[in-house]
């Protein structure tokens, strides 16, 4: 199994580099902004607090995996294992809600529905996010509050009697079926509110643009085709964040055994794909971003091509 753990280490590697890229980009023109004009439009604060969240996110899968492939080397370090643990599960259900609030926040601001209900949450959304946000924190803490305690030491007896004092400590998981429960909810809520609020604002955004097409009879329209990249990168996103929620599933069940060690690989490998594809979607779908990262692109390309020559 050592091809597999090193294949799923150069591979963590690649996305850990990618998202450091993506996310900075988000959060050092974000936060530019807010230096320069001392404000940030709500959509500007859920982008930056969700690049944020996984940055650290992306840190915690990577360290985590290394401390897995060298747990035979790090045997009783118990306590940095457990503190690296308790962070990732916090990061994930917090990147989540981030994630999910973003996808509300778009839902509401750009969907077309009559229903009393959506037109009160659209003129009252940017001032609703500051509680959600704050109760996105606390219902986080408190899902994964649990996982503090389940890296538990191990002593193993390796001495063939009782004097030789050939003593062994072993880190090993333990969590009830309980605990299960309680992070599946933890993971559930948002993931359902997140599915909700992107298949309304498909279903608003392609009726929008099959009415137009028919009214204009110009599929080729700029509004038109706007939508139809919107609903792209919606589709996009779903796709990876039902790939990270369905990978985190066996971890939460703990299946994973030396004989199907390369199937954690893999699913880790998702998960970590997860914050790079989605701050990839999140830089093309924002036009400031978006300009800001060709710019970025075509310096580094220029830059690459006065060092070869």
């Amino acid at each position: 199994m050592f091809p597999a753990i090193i294949i799923g280490l150069i591979i963590l590697g690649i996305e850990f580099i990618t998202e450091i890229i993506e996310n900075g980009l988000m959060i050092i023109v974000n936060c530019s902004e807010w230096i320069r004009c001392r404000k940030l439009t709500c959509c500007d604060i859920i982008l930056t607090s969700l690049g944020i969240s996984t940055f650290f996110l992306q840190r915690t899968i990577f360290i985590n995996n290394i401390f897995f492939a060298l747990s035979p080397v790090l045997y009783g370090q118990c306590d940095i294992w457990r503190n690296f643990y308790f962070l990732w599960m916090y990061l994930n259900t917090l990147s989540l809600w981030f994630a999910t609030w973003l996808s509300v926040f778009y839902c509401v601001k750009i969907a077309n529905f009559s229903q009393p209900l959506f037109l009160w949450l659209k003129q009252r959304i940017s001032g609703l996010m500051p509680q959600l946000f704050m109760g996105s924190l606390l219902v986080s803490l408190v899902t994964c509050l649990p996982s503090a305690n389940v890296i538990d030491r191990k002593y193993i007896d390796n001495s063939t009697n009782n004097l030789s004092g050939n003593t062994r400590v072993e880190c090993r998981h333990n969590s009830s079926s309980g605990l299960v429960i309680l992070y599946m909810l933890g993971y559930s809520f948002p993931f359902f509110i997140f599915v909700v609020s992107a298949v309304l604002l498909i279903t608003s955004l392609w009726r929008h643009t099959s009415r137009m097409e028919k009214n204009t009879n110009l599929s080729s329209d700029t509004i038109t085709e706007t939508h139809v990249s919107v609903i792209r990168g919606l589709i996009a996103f779903i796709f990876f964040y039902i790939s990270y929620f369905v990978a985190i599933v066996p971890f939460l069940l703990k299946v994973f055994a030396l004989s199907n060690l390369c199937f954690r690989w893999f699913c880790v490998v998702i998960m970590a794909a997860y914050p790079s594809a989605h701050s990839v979607i999140l830089i093309l779908g924002n036009s400031k971003l978006k300009r800001v990262a060709m710019r970025a692109l075509n310096y580094a390309k220029f830059w690459l091509r006065d060092e070869a020559s």
